[in-house]
């Protein structure tokens, strides 16, 4: 069993609130007196006056998801009644609880044709279709089973369902890397300790985020490795003796615990690469003028562009050497190269380089105007020398004849 929130900062995974509840595993809600059913090919809706007017909305909505999940469990029969609900209290009252939280939504119930998902009507919360995923999730895992349905782990019942449902978008993934960064996110027995008190005040909203979110994400993990096969595989093997250790060693060759730490270090590792600690890219070549001679001791600069990470605007360095060579190490992605001198034409082009790239670039710093202006002012200064000699020159001949002039009265 799991009830579905959603909470107003939007960042909580549609999540179960079950834990604490005194729920008997045969518990099936039932429509209250006055609903009307109608009955499709692969489920059955019961709603009450106020809701018909979402009938239409739930029966496509429920349509898209009973093929999603029906196809991820292989077929797997099972037939829910959605029971939609038009207010929290009456949603309280089909569930026989008059304690769950206002942004509690939805909750999937027993397995096979003998199941039920109680949900509230499309304009109460966001996410719909994703919640009746959720549900159905849950119903198709327990009728997948064979033998101990209801004895799944929470962690796993509940991160199965974030995951074939698809709740899992970029904010609470964030979320979790952050988790990670700062070393904070769970071990299995904390994701469970946490699944299992979600609807007490036990624990706060932000740990049965976490914990459903990071339970989704072990999951996808395992399927990312493994193929969605092998999650089907491990529920065949657990239902006979109730033991999700011996499963997981049976169909992966490691425990809970051990995929889930491979799991951390491995998010880790992509993280510190993104973020620009593990460097694995290098770019290298020379600089040199516009005569493709080599200019020394030249900084480079590349400034990281990325924004999926606190990487973006870090800026790496390099000096030319004598030769005029430069290498450094950078993060992936676009960067833009900068080199700048005095009086030449500075270098700024953006380059993009893939994980594991080594790419050589030479730069050419131009200094053509430079070379001219210096030119055109020898040239001036040479003008303007041969200018003054024949100023000199003229001088002086201007002074002989003063003294030739001088001389000749006297004579």
């Amino acid at each position: 069993m799991a009830i579905v929130l959603t909470m107003l900062c939007m960042l909580l995974p549609l999540h179960a609130v079950a834990g604490g509840i005194g729920y008997s595993e045969g518990f099936i809600p039932q429509s209250p007196d006055g609903f009307s059913t109608i009955s499709g090919q692969d489920f059955d809706i019961s709603y009450g006056p106020e809701s018909s007017m979402y009938v239409g909305e739930v029966a496509d909505a429920a349509s898209r998801a009973y093929a999603h999940v029906s196809k991820f469990f292989n077929g797997v029969p099972f037939r829910p009644t959605i029971i939609v609900v038009s207010s929290h209290e009456e949603y309280e009252k089909i569930l026989d609880a008059d304690s769950l939280p206002e942004y509690s939504v939805s909750s999937g119930w027993g397995d096979g044709g003998r199941s039920a998902i109680v949900i509230k009507e499309p304009d109460l919360f966001p996410n719909f279709e994703t919640a009746l995923e959720h549900e159905m999730t849950h119903v198709a895992t327990r009728s997948y089973i064979k033998g101990y349905k209801y004895a799944l782990p929470e962690w796993f019942s509940e991160g199965l369902a974030v995951y074939v449902s698809g709740d899992l978008p970029a904010a609470k993934i964030g979320v979790i890397e952050d988790k990670c960064r700062n070393g904070d996110l769970m071990s299995i027995e904390e994701l469970e300790r946490v699944h299992r008190l979600s609807a007490t005040g036990d624990v706060s909203s932000e740990e049965v985020g976490q914990a459903y979110t990071q339970s989704g994400l072990l999951l996808k993990y395992i399927a990312d490795r493994h193929g969605n096969e092998s999650l089907l595989m491990i529920l065949e093997r657990f239902g006979p003796a109730a033991d999700l250790d011996r499963a997981f060693l049976a169909i992966l060759g490691e425990t809970p615990d051990q995929a889930n730490d491979e799991w951390q270090r491995g998010l880790k590792a992509e993280l510190d690469r993104r973020d620009g600690k593990i460097l694995e890219q290098a770019v290298y070549g020379y600089v040199v003028d516009h005569h493709g001679r080599p200019m020394p001791n030249e900084t480079v600069s590349f400034i990281a562009l990325r924004s999926d990470s606190p990487v973006q605007g870090t800026a790496y360095k390099a000096v030319t050497n004598d030769t005029g060579q430069y290498e450094v190490k950078v993060t992936y992605g676009s960067i833009r190269v900068i080199s700048e001198k005095p009086g030449y034409e500075g270098f700024n082009e953006t380059i993009t380089l893939v994980r594991n790239q080594s790419l050589f670039m030479n730069i050419t710093l131009n200094g053509s105007a430079l070379e001219a202006e210096m030119a055109r002012q020898k040239a001036e200064e040479g003008r303007r020398a041969m200018m003054y000699i024949g100023l000199a020159g003229l001088g002086v001949v201007a002074i002989a004849c003063v003294l030739i002039a001088f001389i000749k009265p006297r004579k």
